[in-house]
């Protein structure tokens, strides 16, 4: 394949699903950080090239299933054929922030080693900072989404921080039988796990406004205006609603809380785990421990849901010692 045009219309249709989704979510992050139309342009248009690669070359395999060797073959390639020592560090540095955007979203994507990383003169890219919001911050989002109207965005939120669900399994949940249950049908999440989310008297209420609304047979709990209908939601529909929550909060709070969908799931876990999530404080119960939140999040090993919690060191110690750090 010639590597000076890589990039083919025809070619990108027959594109892995997997890898355009990834891209697509990318790219939300990207407007989400306020990048430019060029800016993005710029970004994705050698990873569309790459994806075209890969579907003639490499059985159309999805990137985040390469080896480091795939990598290097793609890139000598690209020299061999006298692409510009420019024009291929500008590949390898798309390509490794589009697999460290992957990394770092662990709530979505299984990718746990960037194979990138091996290749000289790569650097690790900076952690997206978790963002949490206390309860009050959750109730006063819903209540002002609530008395805007926005029934089903307020389900949204209340259903996420209820349910501690990833956004990929929030998206599976349908509307059949919502209002008189405490857990949703079946979804399928990270590694295949299939289990129900569980959810709570404030949720059902919203979900009882929200539906009452609804006259459609759509089965899925999220829907977009079409015209005089409506259709079933997208996936990134519930990334551009969680975007969009900014400016509510930044009225609501006079702050810029820089949320994205992962907020919900980790402020969910955050207060169960330290007893201010307002569920607990309508049955009265305490604080959850660390194993219970395991089960909630459907984790596997304990210690990925401590890595969802905040670091409390600091307090453990001023505590201890009755100063201020």
């Amino acid at each position: 394949m010639a590597y000076k045009k890589l990039f083919d219309k025809a070619v990108y249709e027959t594109v892995n699903k997997e890898n355009k989704a990834l891209l697509s979510d990318y790219e939300l992050e990207l407007k989400s950080n306020g990048k430019s139309v060029k800016t993005i342009y710029q970004y994705t248009s050698d990873i569309r090239a790459f994806f075209c690669w890969l579907a003639l070359e490499q059985d159309n395999k999805y990137i985040l299933d390469l080896k480091k060797r795939t990598f290097r073959q793609f890139f000598l390639g690209m020299g061999d054929n006298g692409t510009s020592s420019a024009r291929v560090n500008r590949f390898q540095s798309s390509i490794r922030n589009l697999l460290a955007f992957a990394e770092q979203d662990d709530d979505e994507y299984e990718y746990d080693i960037n194979a990138m990383r091996a290749i000289k003169g790569l650097t690790k890219e900076s952690v997206r900072e978790i963002v949490f919001l206390t309860d009050d911050e959750v109730t006063l989002l819903i209540d002002d989404l609530m008395s805007k109207e926005m029934y089903q965005q307020a389900l949204y939120v209340s259903l996420s921080y209820d349910s501690s669900g990833r956004r990929n399994e929030i998206f599976q949940v349908l509307k059949t039988d919502f209002v008189t249950a405490n857990q949703t049908n079946i979804v399928t999440g990270k590694r295949g796990k299939k289990f129900r989310l569980l959810y709570f008297n404030r949720t059902r209420e919203i979900a009882k406004t929200y539906l009452a609304t609804r006259d459609d047979d759509i089965e899925s709990l999220w829907v977009l205006k079409d015209g005089d209908g409506v259709r079933p939601a997208t996936y990134e529909s519930l990334y551009n609603w969680t975007v969009s929550f900014r400016k509510n909060l930044k009225e609501l709070t006079g702050n810029d809380i820089m949320i994205n969908p992962h907020s919900f799931r980790h402020s969910s876990l955050e207060n169960y785990g330290e007893g201010t999530h307002h569920t607990l404080k309508e049955l009265g119960k305490k604080e959850l421990p660390l194993n219970v939140l395991k089960v909630i999040a459907h984790h596997s090993d304990i210690s990925t849901t401590q890595s969802y919690l905040k670091n409390h060191d600091e307090d453990i110690l001023q505590e201890a010692f009755g100063i201020s750090l």
